[in-house]
Formats: C-alpha cells, structure tokens, sequence
C-alpha cells in the first residue's frame, strides 16, 4: 500500500507539469504555419479584384519537391493570404485573366514559419476603371460612368454591371430573402449606364466585369453609395 501511493505521489507533479507545457505549446493545423499574403495590382497601382467564390482567379504556390499546387483565391479586394503553408522554398504565380510573363513567377523562402508579403503587378486581359456615380443616386436608380480597356487582342465577349447589397457582386450573385442584385448587360467598352430597380434608403455595392471568349470575367473595384429615401 505505501508503494502504490508513493507512485501516485510523485507522478501528479509530473502530469501537472506536462499539462502546463502543452497549453503553452502553439497549435497550428497540420503543423505548417508559413504565411504568404499580398495584393494583386497592376502597373498603375490599382487592384486586379478577383472573384471569392470560384476558382478562376488565383495565386499557386507549389513547394519544391512537389508536384501538385496549393491554390489562393484572389479575394474581390485583390487581396490573397494563406497561412498554413509548408514552410520551405516554394515557387509562386497568378493564374487567371491576366497577360502571362515570365516575371510573373517567383521564389520564396518559407522556411522556419516566415510570414511573407508579396504584391504581383500583372496586366490584367481588361482593364477596368473604377465606376464613377454620374449626378446623385435617385431612391430606385443610379447613373453610372464605366470605362473598359482592352490590354491585347482579345476583345469583349461579355460586359456588365453587378449592383448589390452584398460586398464585391458577380456574376453568381443573384438575389434571395436578404438580398438583392441587379445585373446590366453593357454595349460599349465606355459611356453611361442605368441601374434600374433599386431600393430607396438600401446600401449598394457595384462594380463591372468583362471577359472574352476564352478567359474568365475582370472586375474593377468596387464602389459602394447608399440611395436616398423616397420623396
């Protein structure tokens, strides 16, 4: 009996101090913790926004020794982040609407948990000015000034304006319950536009996408105005 409780004595101060160790170790998922973030720009210095919820817009890094890619979506803010990256030397670029270079790829040393920021400059296939309200919104209209500029050949299989309540709106926005998108389809790469069907006193976010035939949708940055209340 005093043998057994001697061994339980001493092993509690043990456990304890075991217990006080991990608590105070830092947990990170799978054990990777490097991190890359940054902004996609082009040469003028504004954002290349990208499209959140789908795959058409995004950053790959690829650790040396692998053979498949660890993928970032370009957020609608140009923005990118990941931060459970293996920590070691990895090669990194944009896949998207944007004009291929060789400058677009570079290396990066993860190693030992870094967190990275990197900004690429790229040429988007459209570049795309950031809307401008023409005048001042009415309760259940707005006027907008658009401009679209094409950076190669490729011209404009589809151009519109995304008007929602919802931040960054795209082509899979549409409308539920809670919110509510208007779509315009655009006929000029420039010019005027109408945003009908609107609500009185509703916070609106807009921005305009275009993309040719074989390349996925550009979109400007974001605007956001709120419509006055009915009269």
């Amino acid at each position: 009996m005093k043998r057994t409780y001697k061994i339980r004595y001493l092993t509690f101060p043990g456990l304890l101090l075991c217990l006080m160790i991990s608590c105070n170790k830092p947990v990170t998922d799978f054990g990777f913790n490097g991190v890359i973030s940054g902004t996609v720009k082009d040469a003028s210095g504004n954002i290349v926004g990208g499209d959140i919820t789908s795959a058409n817009f995004i950053v790959r890094v690829q650790a040396k020794g692998d053979l498949s890619t660890i993928d970032m979506r370009v957020k609608g803010d140009g923005t990118f982040i990941n931060d459970k990256l293996y920590p070691g030397i990895s090669r990194v670029w944009i896949s998207g609407p944007v004009i291929a270079a060789t400058t677009d790829t570079v290396t990066l040393d993860l190693s030992g948990g870094q967190n990275i920021v990197h900004d690429f400059v790229v040429t988007p296939v459209f570049t795309i000015a950031v809307p401008v309200i023409s005048g001042t919104p009415a309760a259940t209209s707005v006027n907008i000034i658009y401009s679209i500029t094409a950076n190669s050949s490729k011209t404009p299989s589809k151009m519109a304006l995304y008007c929602s309540t919802v931040p960054y709106p795209n082509t899979s926005t549409g409308s539920g319950p809670f919110y509510s998108t208007v779509a315009v389809t655009l006929t000029t790469k420039s010019g005027t536009v109408n945003v009908p069907g609107l609500t009185a006193s509703t916070q609106y976010f807009l921005r305009i996408g275009s993309q040719s035939s074989t390349t996925v949708m550009n979109y400007s940055d974001q605007i956001i105005f709120t419509t006055p209340a009915s009269k």
